[in-house]
């Protein structure tokens, strides 16, 4: 359902079902001495005061940590915010006991109930602020991961056959050299006894391209490409150079890296 509804919409669902799921919460433990009262009652008392405190955290929370209070320590923010999402939800009570009973409480009990109603709205809104804190952590590590270049995968078969300071390095690119393979990394280089062929498929979940018969190259560990008279050379990031056959620049030419 959350693919085919605006944000907007799925949030207002969401809290509607942690208002009324915290409304048969509240009403089974009979919460402030709402014991005496009804069950179905209690759960429509509890479930309507908590999405009174639930709409106005919608309005209140991003005016708050967002706008008025933006550069300050969470701490004020959150006292704020609670302390301003209290006033309707007892408000709400007020109104629910004057109609009940018809009479009016006197102001010290509004106090005592505001107090009440502090205390479980400090407890809510910090508990929002961290759930809010923890996504958007998740989501920048997320981001930060898509945005690095990636290393061999950990422990795949190419990573474990690279000593220890190269295996969590990025790959830049592999060349033959006899019956070895010079590893040419963000950690500098490395021989590794290997077939170019084996090392390809071992690294076939880096995106990269072969350019000669005796290199493969990550696209990753690209820097620069320079073309000379017909010869292209693609620079690596490491400094190295690395030679493109006439067999394979048309491969280089559709991957874009010309």
């Amino acid at each position: 359902m959350s693919g085919s509804l605006p944000a907007w919409a799925v949030n207002i669902l969401r809290w509607a079902a942690i208002s009324v799921g915290l409304g048969v919460i509240f009403a089974w433990f009979g919460v402030y001495q709402t014991g005496e009262i009804p069950f179905p009652e209690r759960v429509g008392y509890w479930t309507l005061l908590i999405a009174i405190g639930a709409a106005c955290g919608l309005v209140i929370t991003p005016l708050v940590f967002d706008k008025w209070l933006a550069k300050a320590h969470p701490v004020i923010t959150i006292a704020v915010a609670a302390a301003l999402i209290s006033i309707p939800i007892t408000a709400g009570i007020i109104a629910i006991e004057a109609s009940s009973d018809g009479t009016i409480a006197p102001p010290a009990w509004w106090a005592q109930q505001y107090v009440y109603v502090l205390v479980v709205s400090l407890i809510v809104t910090t508990g929002g602020w961290a759930m809010d804190r923890f996504q958007d952590n998740k989501k920048k590590a997320a981001e930060a991961a898509q945005a690095m270049p990636a290393a061999a995968p950990a422990g795949s078969a190419f990573a474990d056959r690279l000593p220890v300071k190269f295996r969590t390095a990025q790959v830049y690119a592999v060349s033959a050299e006899d019956h070895y393979l010079r590893v040419h990394t963000s950690a500098g280089e490395t021989m590794i006894l290997m077939r170019l062929a084996d090392a390809v498929r071992e690294l076939a979940a880096l995106e990269g391209q072969q350019t000669h018969r005796s290199w493969w190259v990550a696209k990753q560990g690209l820097a620069d490409a320079t073309r000379d008279d017909g010869k292209v050379t693609l620079k690596l990031k490491s400094g190295g150079e690395a030679p493109v056959s006439r067999t394979y620049q048309k491969a280089i030419r559709d991957a874009g890296w010309l």
